[in-house]
């Protein structure tokens, strides 16, 4: 044992001597055979100086990594610039499917027109959702006197059923529903007018939240209102939210309080909207705005009864 340990004591010894065994580094002068410049070395000394250099290398790469935007030149890196354009344009992408998916269908059905496949005439024609909404009211369908006397029979009916209505409605007020968007009302609920529902002035590009949870029962292009997207609820509520400038969900889809179902346009967006719609309508806004519907059993309410603006 003894034997040994003198052994790894005389080891260690000459390992030690020789990490610090100085050994003299010179530059010489060729030409005149002079020691221009010269300095004492060890092999600790040049381990040290790789070790602590080694550090410095990574400090600085890491440093000019975090404060400088190198890292965006990176693959596999994007800021938060980059992040939103890149949403924007999936959504760009999406509504121009959907456009050329609806021209495709157009000139399916237009095609079939010209070859004979469909038979027109002025009440099929009045059903077609590419006709304008103007032309459509032009030829009204006139109920049948059977219906007559059923619509006749049911409002009779309905009439003496105002207690369950009022008490189904009422339980409407003891719910939390989610704010639709963060703007303030512009127009409120006025039925007299035609105004069905209340208008929020709001940011450009600002999301529409789900009021409730629901299922999307309508998702759609409107001529006079823009894209329109509608959902049913439970305690036979339905919310409309029009003059959308891209719908996030389809028909089917299921929504919680709070999910974002659709995107409103920008200030050039709203504007292009207004130059056609002057005619359908008596007041403009300079702004993108939300016009939020409640109705409950076919009855129209003021959203801003049940919902805290």
């Amino acid at each position: 044992m003894e034997n040994e340990n003198k052994n790894n004591n005389k080891k260690k010894r000459i390992l030690k001597s020789k990490l610090t065994r100085k050994y003299r580094l010179t530059i010489q002068n060729e030409s005149k055979y002079d020691n221009a410049f010269g300095f004492y070395v060890s092999p600790l000394w040049v381990i040290l100086s790789l070790f602590f250099s080694l550090l410095l290398v990574i400090g600085v790469v890491y440093l000019i990594l975090v404060f400088t935007p190198v890292v965006e030149y990176l693959p596999g890196y994007a800021n938060d610039r980059t992040r939103e354009k890149l949403v924007n344009y999936a959504l760009t992408i999406d509504s121009l499917k959907n456009e050329v998916d609806k021209q495709g269908r157009y000139i399916s059905n237009v095609k079939a027109i010209f070859d004979g496949g469909i038979e027109t005439s002025i009440d099929t024609t009045a059903k077609g959702d590419t006709l304008p909404y103007t032309y459509a009211t032009n030829y009204p369908i006139d109920a049948t006197p059977l219906e007559q006397e059923f619509t006749k029979e049911y409002e009779e009916h309905e009439r003496y059923n105002l207690i369950s209505h009022a008490s189904n409605v009422g339980t409407l007020q003891g719910i939390s529903f989610h704010r639709p968007t963060r703007g303030m009302l512009i127009k409120h609920f006025n039925p007299k007018e035609g105004h069905y529902g209340v208008d929020i002035a709001e940011n450009p590009n600002e999301s529409v939240l789900a009021i409730w949870d629901g299922t999307v029962i309508m998702s759609d292009y409107t001529a006079n209102d823009g894209y329109t997207i509608a959902l049913q609820h439970n305690e036979e509520l339905v919310s409309v939210y029009r003059s959308c400038y891209r719908l996030l969900k389809r028909v089917g889809d299921k929504v919680t309080a709070g999910d974002v179902i659709a995107i409103l346009g920008s200030d050039i967006a709203v504007e292009k909207s207004q130059e056609g719609d002057e005619k359908n309508s008596n007041e403009t806004h300079s702004k993108p705005y939300l016009h939020l519907e409640l109705w409950h059993r076919g009855e129209a309410l003021d959203p801003n009864i049940y919902i805290a603006f």
